[in-house]
């Protein structure tokens, strides 16, 4: 895929529609992050690649295929690991409610994924009709209106729920103090957060957050036992300012207080090697 961009702003209609696009851009090794807001609503596709979207004070994974949605006002912070490939639709503010009654933008729903090769004919077609000198604007219009609805629509049909939690589970087993947000990870998966509960304790066997406790305090035990900090450092450095609150979460979770789980497990200094 070679880089491309058309500017449709200027060009005639024949035939309007109420969602004219004013640009089209394919990027292929995209390696720049975008840290700025837009004047525009915009849905950007990644073709190829990963990388992260900081949604609301926290990240979502990105991984190809997928779309991610701007729109005025919004902050925005995304960007490829390396790089990816992206092809971005470019719709003028005035047509932002219009996008909103289609469902097109949902400011509960800024990213969506795919499955693979869901969109490539439009792809192709798209792609071939920007090649087109002068490019037909109206045609242009109507493809990229469908390409959006056909990933919402294959967003919905989505892969088995259990992918879903898979994903999300490793995830949080990653990275357990980020404290990423369980309704946005469900979001981003397209699941209802109840319905995203029911699906994580079935497979999991207990809600999301006491696993995400679980992990925590699993760190908590190792630095306990294999280092010298002080509990109220420990406490500190796994997201409790109050060492109290950690005292008491860690006895709720593991049977002890942390000092005496130290005294109990802690591991016997090594003697000196004799020479």
């Amino acid at each position: 895929m070679d880089e491309m961009i058309i500017h449709l702003d200027r060009q005639p209609r024949h035939y309007p529609t109420p969602l004219p696009v004013a640009h089209v851009g394919f990027l292929p090794g995209k390696r720049y992050r975008v840290k700025h807001g837009f004047r525009s609503c915009n849905f950007s596709f990644v073709l190829a690649g990963r990388g992260s979207f900081a949604w609301q004070g926290r990240p979502l994974e990105v991984r190809a295929p997928c779309v991610i949605t701007q729109w005025p006002g919004m902050p925005c912070d995304y960007g490829p690991e390396g790089s990816w490939d992206e092809l971005f639709l470019i719709y003028p503010a005035t047509v932002e409610e219009q996008l909103r009654r289609c469902g097109f933008l949902d400011r509960e729903r800024p990213l969506w994924h795919l499955g693979p090769n869901q969109l490539q004919p439009l792809l192709l077609e798209l792609r071939a009709l920007c090649g087109t000198t002068p490019p037909p604007a109206d045609r242009i219009d109507r493809v990229c209106e469908r390409l959006v609805l056909e990933s919402l629509l294959a967003a919905k049909a989505g892969s088995a729920p259990q992918d879903a939690i898979a994903r999300i589970r490793a995830l949080i087993e990653a990275d357990c103090l980020t404290g990423r947000d369980f309704r946005a990870l469900a979001r981003a998966e397209n699941l209802s957060f109840p319905h995203f509960r029911r699906l994580w304790k079935r497979a999991v066997g207990m809600p999301p957050e006491r696993f995400r406790a679980g992990l925590i305090m699993s760190l908590a035990c190792r630095q306990l036992v294999e280092g010298d900090a002080a509990v109220r450092d420990i406490a500190r450095s796994l997201g409790f300012p109050d060492p109290l609150h950690f005292a008491r979460r860690f006895r709720q979770l593991v049977g002890e207080p942390p000092t005496a789980y130290r005294e109990r497990y802690r591991l016997a200094p090594q003697p000196a090697a004799r020479t």
